[in-house]
């Protein structure tokens, strides 16, 4: 009898055991690699449909029982196994997949990627790193010096001007050398419009590659040869330039959410102004007039070619003295003035941009926002830039991925005029031509540039507008509001093949106001003028793509 209980007593027991060893627990832990804690990293009870995805801090919870194998998973890592025991811990330190190491990889047309080593024509890739060197408002301006080939000159000094980029060389006399710009794979337009010539002042016109913000760029592919660019046809015979966003990257971005914060502030200048002499002054032919150069005396003549024994001249503003009557009559020492290097100013650019971006498993995102706010180095000449960027892929369960990529863009610019001239004159409004040729001997900074009763211009010739008076009454604006972005899907047939569908808009309206007050003395456009231009501008693309 004791014998028969023993052996039940024995037989429960090893019930109890079983039971434990069966039992369900709650499993934690930490998944970390070499940088850090994991976020989204796959947690799975192997042969089971239990999973779960660890936190922003790594940390994961799970029921599972003693003996079975957790499975960890994250894309770019090695996946680790874990047989569950007796402790309810289990911390796991992933390390990166060593795959093969491949070469390096261009994005051609229609967002084809090939070995580098493997293409028939010359390409050069600029990185995000490139650009952070040398902070700039302008995409194609930073490009300045990081391509053999590329020659890149900008249209004009002033903030929000054109550039004008051409790639080995010009290939057409009368038509466009500028290259097609292409945008997260997309077609992007790049003109430069502008409402009149280079005489009228058409430098100033921007070109709407200004509307992409340097600060949202992940990298930059210059196609030179013709080989290259023959998927886009003739527009794409200059050249192409590949540009991929941070919004539309969906390969690079950190495994977790990463904000990244980018500020500037840097000053310009004038690069360089005419070597000026001190040694004569307004006039010609060594006679004091007021003509419109240089060719008058010699600052130590004394009673002679229109010089008083007192080295003094007839007073620039006499002519004027019923609306400045301290002036009528009036005389002036004849001498040189430091007239022209305070025209100009320091310029200042601040530049803040924000980046967003991460991925889990199977999906990516990247959300921005970038400010720009450009003062030139002379009066009356800004650029301001909001842009607003976001994009993002998926790829689902079912073999298809899904991606878009969206930005916004407002810009805002004003500028004085700056029309061509001739020694003489300018052909139209213009500072430079007029503050360039301004006379040694005008003291152009102590005296008045507006007549206070008309508020006309005033100068030392009626006929001649005053720089001064043309920064404060003459303006070239511009206003573009932009919009672009793409959706794409893809079908994944296989390891080797796929079919996509991709759809893309670009649009963008620009509003330009060129204004000119009554009063500036020429007789072409003395009774001022105002003239309004709306260039709107859509493109609208969709590839079916095997």
């Amino acid at each position: 009898m004791i014998l028969k209980y023993k052996w039940i007593y024995t037989l429960l027991l090893a019930f109890i055991v079983q039971f434990s060893f069966a039992q369900e627990k709650t499993v934690t832990g930490v998944v970390t690699d070499d940088l850090g804690t994991v976020f989204g990293a796959n947690v799975v009870v192997k042969g089971t449909s239990r999973g779960i995805q660890t936190d922003l801090d790594g940390k994961y919870s799970i029921k599972a029982k003693v003996g079975e194998v957790l499975v960890f998973s994250y894309i770019g890592l090695k996946e680790q196994s874990m047989t569950v025991g007796a402790s309810n811990v289990i911390n796991v330190k992933m390390k990166t997949d060593g795959g093969v190491e491949i070469q390096e990889v261009v994005v051609t047309s229609q967002g084809i990627k090939k070995e580098k080593k493997a293409l028939g024509y010359a390409v050069s890739t600029i990185k995000a790193e490139d650009f952070a060197s040398k902070p700039s408002t302008d995409v194609a301006r930073a490009l300045t010096g990081k391509s053999a080939g590329v020659n890149i000159q900008q249209t004009s000094g002033l903030s929000g001007s054109g550039t004008n980029i051409i790639i080995r060389g010009y290939s057409s006399i009368t038509g466009s050398n500028q290259p097609l710009f292409v945008v997260d794979g997309v077609p992007f337009n790049s003109d430069t419009n502008t409402d009149g010539n280079f005489i009228e002042g058409a430098t100033n016109a921007s070109s709407r590659f200004l509307d992409l913000d340097p600060n949202s760029i992940e990298s930059i592919s210059i196609l030179k040869g013709l080989s290259a660019t023959t998927l886009y046809g003739s527009a794409g015979r200059n050249g192409v330039i590949l540009v991929t966003t941070k919004s539309g990257n969906t390969k690079d971005i950190n495994k977790k959410m990463e904000i990244a914060l980018t500020q500037s502030m840097y000053f310009t200048n004038i690069a360089s102004l005419p070597d000026y002499q001190n040694n004569y002054g307004n006039g010609f032919d060594n006679s004091y007039t007021k003509a419109f150069s240089n060719w008058g005396p010699n600052f130590n003549a004394r009673g002679t070619q229109g010089v008083n024994l007192d080295g003094t001249v007839e007073h620039p503003y006499a002519y004027l003295g019923s609306v400045f009557p301290e002036y009528d009559g009036a005389t002036t020492l004849y001498k040189p003035y430091d007239n022209v290097k305070p025209f100009f100013t320091t310029g200042i650019v601040r530049t803040t941009s924000i980046n967003i971006g991460g991925r889990s498993e199977n999906t990516t995102y990247n959300v921005g926002f970038g400010n720009t706010d450009d003062n030139g180095f002379i009066e009356n000449n800004t650029y301001r830039r909001l842009n607003l960027t976001m994009g993002g892929q998926t790829k689902l369960s079912n073999k298809f991925t899904l991606s878009s990529s969206m930005n916004y863009v407002r810009t805002n610019k004003t500028a004085p005029p700056t029309a061509a001239g001739f020694g003489s004159n300018a052909a139209a409004p213009s500072v430079f031509a007029n503050i360039l040729y301004t006379p040694r001997s005008l003291d152009l900074f102590g005296l008045p540039y507006e007549n206070p009763i008309t508020h006309e211009s005033v100068n030392y010739r009626a006929d001649i507008p005053n720089p001064r008076w043309t920064l404060k009454n003459a303006s070239d604006n511009e206003g573009v509001r932009r919009f672009f972005g793409n959706m794409t899907a893809i079908y994944d047939i296989n390891s080797w093949s796929n079919i996509s569908y991709r759809l893309s808009l670009d649009n963008y309206t620009q509003t330009k106001v060129y204004y000119l007050n009554k009063g500036n003395g020429q007789p072409f456009d003395d009774d001022g003028f105002m003239r309004t231009t709306v260039n709107e501008n859509t493109i609208f693309d969709h590839t079916f793509s095997y």
